[in-house]
Parts: structure tokens; C-alpha cells; sequence
């Protein structure tokens, strides 16, 4: 793969400098070309906005560090990514849940009446192509939680970590109108290129010193050959052909899984996101897909049950399925199987 070649050659090209740490905010020439990158989605970065580190999660994790204190109250979409939940629960973080929609993402509105009973300190959200059920907010809905940020005094977490996973189309980061540094960006490419490369990206906006200081107190530094690596996929012209690709894929895999869906004989909702890797199954109310996740196990079929993707208890009719990987055989008769469990 093109990718392993690029990283290969920068470990070659390293020569003495595996003796020293890189800088804590990351190589430059990453930082430079995830900004270029950013540009085609609206927001205009440098590279001293941004900081490299282990992946998403981590971004989150610095994010939340830097802008709340033990007990503070964070806002998340309902559902939403079950990490995020983690991360606020060992944080000793308060969340208050908000509904999202199925196709537009985080009710903005119910937001708005949140913020006249509670003193939130951040909402961490996922504008494009939300897991678990692949939304993506309009524009409108967008610029109002930006105006609520600056009018509440709060920051917004924007996890971009599908957002490049548009075929039909790559919207534009939630960063692209913000124009108060409310919005701390986090993405990385785990769910894009490859989960193994540990590689993400922060900008922290009106906390980012901050931020590159938590990373060097808890990470010190990124690996600086890989990094570079990266880079030079990325300017080579590597990644956007891969990414091309990736992305017909990726609407080829929802595509059977759709297909394969609606030959189910029990009565379904399904999503039909144009990016990410998931989409949301709602089921017939009486299905707790806790109890299907059991019997499911024992037949050698893993699936998410929609109750992880809350703190509340909900969603227990619910499922999220992944088309990350090809359908194949042996994938398939494990889907069709599910619906002779659900009773």
C-alpha cells in the first residue's frame, strides 16, 4: 500500500533524529496539510491552530480537560458515541442529554431550552454524519448552536471523525463558522484510513494553549516518522485517491445493507446516512436488544444494542449496524439470521 511506502521512506529518512522528541503540537508538515485539507471544507486553519495527537478520543479527552472541572455539566446528543459518555463518566463530568434526530442531528431547539436550566459548560456534538445513526446537521441548525455558544458562554466539542466519509457529499466543518473560537475541532483518522496509524488532531480555538499543554503533560509527543509519513501521502496526492475509493465503497456496503434489510419479514426503521460507517435500526418496541445481543452472541453474530449509545436507558429497541466491511457470505446469513431471534 502507498501509505506504508510513504511511512517506510520517512522512517528511512529519519536518520538521527529518532534521538529526539518531536514538538508537542506535532510535525509541521502534518499540521500543514490537514490544514489544506480543512480548507476544502470551508475553514480556513493554520498550522499554529493545530495539534497533533493519539486520535479522537484523545482530542475529546483534551478538550474536556481543558474546558470543564470535575462536575461540571456537558451536553451530548441523544443517542450518541458511547465514548464520549465514557470519557465525561472518569472525568467526573455531569451530562445532560439532548434529543438528536435521526437525519439532522442534534435538536438544536430542546438545546436552547436546556441552557434556561442548566449551567452547561460544554456541548460535545457530531455535525457530519453522526455514529450511531450517520446524521448530519443543515447549516441553520449549525449557526444557531454557534449564536447559543457565544450567547451561554460555552464551549462547543465538534467531533469530526466521519466527516470526510461524505460520497455524496464533505460537509463543511462546524469550524468553518465559527468566528469566535468557540469550537474546539477534534478528528483523526481512525475511521477514514487506519485505526492503527493513532493519529488525530486538535483545534482548540480560545483554549488551545491550554490544550498542546495537557498534551505535553499526559503525551509528551506523537511519533514523528509516522507523522511525516502521513504527510507525504497526503501530499502526493495518496490519500485523496484513496479516499475516493474508500468512499464508493463505503455506499456499495450501505447499499446491501439496506438491501439485505428489507428483506426482513419484521417491520424495521432504518436510516440511510451518505457517509459514515453505521446506520440506526429501530425495531418493534417490544425487541430489547440487550436480550438480543445474548442470544445473538451465542450464535457467533455481534451487535451494538442501541442502550450503549445513551445514559438514560433508551434506544432499547434500537441497534446500530455497521457497513464498514464487505458483505460477505458469511456476514450476510449472520444479518438474516437476527430476525428469528427477536422473538
Amino acid at each position: 500500500m502507498q501509505l506504508n511506502r510513504s511511512i517506510s521512506r520517512a522512517l528511512r529518512r529519519q536518520r538521527g533524529d529518532f534521538q529526539y522528541y518531536d514538538e508537542p503540537a506535532g510535525d509541521p508538515s502534518l499540521r500543514q496539510q490537514i490544514a489544506l485539507r480543512a480548507a476544502k471544507r470551508g475553514w480556513q486553519a493554520e498550522i499554529d491552530e493545530l495539534c497533533i495527537t493519539s486520535g479522537c478520543q484523545q482530542s475529546l479527552f483534551l478538550a474536556l480537560m481543558a474546558v470543564c472541572q470535575q462536575g461540571d455539566v456537558v451536553a451530548v446528543e441523544a443517542p450518541g458515541f458511547y465514548g464520549v459518555l465514557q470519557l465525561l463518566e472518569q472525568l467526573g463530568l455531569q451530562v445532560v442529554e439532548i434529543p438528536a434526530s435521526a437525519e439532522t442531528g442534534l435538536d438544536v431547539g430542546a438545546f436552547e431550552q436546556t441552557l434556561q436550566r442548566w449551567d452547561i459548560k460544554a456541548c460535545v456534538v457530531s455535525p457530519s454524519f453522526a455514529t450511531p445513526t450517520g446524521a448530519s446537521m443543515p447549516l441553520h441548525a449549525r449557526a444557531h448552536l454557534i449564536e447559543l455558544a457565544e450567547r451561554h458562554d460555552l464551549a462547543i466539542i465538534e467531533d469530526d471523525i466521519y466527516g470526510e466519509s461524505g460520497w455524496l457529499v464533505v460537509p463543511d466543518t462546524l469550524k468553518a463558522v465559527d468566528h469566535s473560537n468557540r469550537v474546539i475541532h477534534c478528528s483523526s483518522l481512525s475511521k477514514v484510513l487506519s485505526r492503527d496509524l493513532r493519529l488525530g488532531w486538535i483545534s482548540g480555538g480560545r483554549w488551545h494553549d491550554d490544550i498542546v499543554r495537557l498534551k505535553l503533560t499526559s503525551q509528551l509527543a506523537s511519533s514523528r516518522f509516522i507523522q511525516r509519513g502521513v504527510a507525504d501521502f497526503f501530499a502526493d496526492g495518496g490519500y485523496a485517491a484513496y479516499l475516493r475509493r474508500y468512499r464508493q465503497q463505503l455506499q456499495r456496503q450501505r447499499d446491501q445493507l439496506l438491501d439485505l434489510l428489507g428483506t426482513w419479514s419484521v417491520p424495521i426503521r432504518a436510516t440511510s446516512p451518505a457517509g459514515g460507517l453505521a446506520l440506526w435500526l429501530e425495531l418493534p418496541e417490544h425487541v430489547d436488544t440487550i436480550k438480543l445481543y445474548n442470544r445473538a452472541l451465542d450464535e457467533g453474530v455481534v451487535i451494538t444494542p442501541g442502550e450503549l449509545f445513551s445514559m438514560s436507558g433508551k434506544f432499547s429497541n434500537c441497534l446500530r449496524l455497521s457497513f464498514a466491511h464487505p458483505w460477505t457470505r458469511a456476514r450476510a446469513e449472520a444479518l438474516m439470521r437476527l430476525p428469528s431471534l427477536m422473538a
